[in-house]
């Protein structure tokens, strides 16, 4: 019996095993919606796929990995064999820190970045309990979710979420899915999903990041990893919102590097003393208000007051325009006041900068756009684009992309001299070209947890993974589609 066979077998019997632990519809592919997950919530922008999202991480998650992330929104995911996925050890060392929300895969490494302005979502405990989600899409056997919090003083706009950030709140064996979604329905298509109580610490409230680890339980051990950023709210505090009005007004147009925003929320008290007092350093990395009206809004204590719109019963940030939103005190009879203290340190430091596609297809016309913030005179620009590497001295360059048979990886590089005779500042941009005929398809990275009908590109020529039993192989480096040894026939189609 040759290797093939006898995997053919195993698989066939622990199916049949499977079968028999109980009528359960459970899914092989999924994500968290109950709080949204970050590749979720990019995935139902109606603009993600223009390449300038409107939401300012989704945007950023965008500008490292492209759409790919939102594209794979429920294959966030991590192959560790059985019974390795059980052991956290080894988990952590698959999925080590910093890489968690995108379950170590480097194409969706956008869901890692340390951002102020994701989405964050009001989530308020009733009894000291809040709800978890997974919605599904493919069928398959029995799992279960592993669910984390950050610890209290966790700061998710300024730190990369490690384990040690973490304390293990629930698990959740998942047997049965559910089909019947009520008055809530999934935030993306799906054929079913989970529902569960999970319990939140006494006493923490305000920014945090929820942690799922929903984990298949079959020898090929895919787990599935999600992040939800979210903002506990004491469920004690009255539901009723007083609207002090904008929190960014038309003044703070005139705000620039080096200067200071002073906000404060005063209380009803005769004395009108400060409930809250915030001073926030303005630079050339958070002058935007998308990024420093997030930064101010994360500061404020959500027992006090919330920054945002008003959506039911809760205050959601406004991250795509910021001047959207209110401030809203938990007590009446509070008021606000929002300031500009003038900086007098010195001009800040030029950046050069690239904008343009970060994928081609080869051949394909390209246009790439160069700009030095923050100069002092007139910029000269030199160019060493994808080919045409000729002195360009102009803000935009245009050329084609060079013909290739696989993906490709390249840097554009830009020199900004601040006038004719200042500084010289450096950007690079990094982009992948793809062959013409690859379709539109991924490469084929080996490892990856292919699913039946996943089409991907590779060597200039596209494959299909072919459905089960065949399927667990279309991971499997020795069934490399293409390969000269002949054992992709087994595990791909050709198209």
């Amino acid at each position: 019996m040759n290797h093939l066979q006898r995997y053919a077998n195993a698989l066939i019997k622990w199916m049949l095993a499977a079968a028999f632990i109980g009528p359960a519809l459970v899914f092989a592919h999924g994500a968290v919606d109950i709080p949204i997950a970050k590749q979720v919530h990019c995935k139902t922008l109606p603009d993600f796929w223009s390449g300038s999202p409107s939401d300012a991480g989704c945007a950023a998650v965008d500008a490292k990995s492209g759409p790919y992330p939102g594209q794979q929104w429920n294959e966030v995911a991590k192959l560790i064999a059985a019974p390795g996925y059980n052991d956290p050890d080894i988990v952590k060392r698959e999925v080590p820190d910093g890489q968690l929300c995108s379950a170590a895969d480097s194409k969706k490494d956008g869901l890692n970045l340390v951002l102020p302005y994701w989405y964050r979502i009001d989530v308020t405990p009733v009894n000291g309990m809040m709800d978890v989600r997974i919605i599904g899409t493919a069928p398959h056997v029995p799992s279960f979710a592993k669910v984390y919090l950050t610890k209290p003083g966790f700061n998710p706009a300024a730190s990369p979420l490690t384990w040690n950030d973490l304390v293990l709140l629930h698990t959740e064996q998942l047997t049965v899915a559910q089909t019947n979604w009520g008055n809530e329905p999934p935030a993306i298509s799906a054929s079913g999903f989970f529902k569960f109580k999970v319990p939140v610490p006494a006493g923490q409230v305000g920014p945090a990041t929820l942690f799922v680890q929903w984990q298949r339980i079959d020898p090929a051990g895919e787990g599935f990893y999600n992040c939800s950023d979210i903002n506990l709210v004491d469920a004690a505090i009255p539901g009723a919102f007083f609207d002090l009005g904008q929190f960014i007004e038309p003044i703070m147009d005139t705000l620039k590097a080096g200067d200071s925003v002073h906000f404060r929320i005063l209380d009803n008290t005769p004395a009108a003393k400060e409930a809250v007092d915030i001073t926030l350093p303005i630079t050339t990395a958070n002058l935007d208000p998308k990024i420093w009206g997030a930064q101010l809004a994360n500061q404020i204590n959500p027992s006090i007051a919330r920054v945002g719109e008003k959506q039911g019963n809760n205050i959601v940030f406004n991250s795509t325009n910021p001047r959207a939103n209110s401030v809203f005190a938990l007590a009446k009879g509070y008021s606000k006041a929002m300031a500009i203290i003038p900086g007098g340190g010195p001009a800040p430091t030029p950046t050069a900068q690239i904008t343009g596609p970060t994928r081609l297809i080869a051949g394909q016309t390209y246009t790439f756009h160069g700009k030095l913030n923050n100069a002092q005179n007139t910029p000269q620009y030199t160019w060493a684009p994808v080919v045409d590497t000729t002195v360009v001295n102009q803000a935009d360059v245009t050329g084609t992309a060079p013909r290739i048979v696989q993906p490709t990886n390249y840097t554009v590089r830009l020199n900004a001299r601040d006038g004719n005779t200042g500084p010289t500042y450096q950007a690079t941009y990094a982009i992948t070209v793809e062959p013409a005929n690859s379709g539109g398809y991924p490469p084929y990275q080996p490892g990856t947890a292919y699913q039946a009908g996943d089409k991907v590109s590779h060597n200039g020529s596209n494959y299909e993974c072919k459905p089960w039993p065949a399927t667990g192989w279309c991971s499997l480096p020795a069934y490399e589609p293409g390969h000269a040894n002949g054992n992709w026939v087994n595990a791909w189609n050709k198209l």
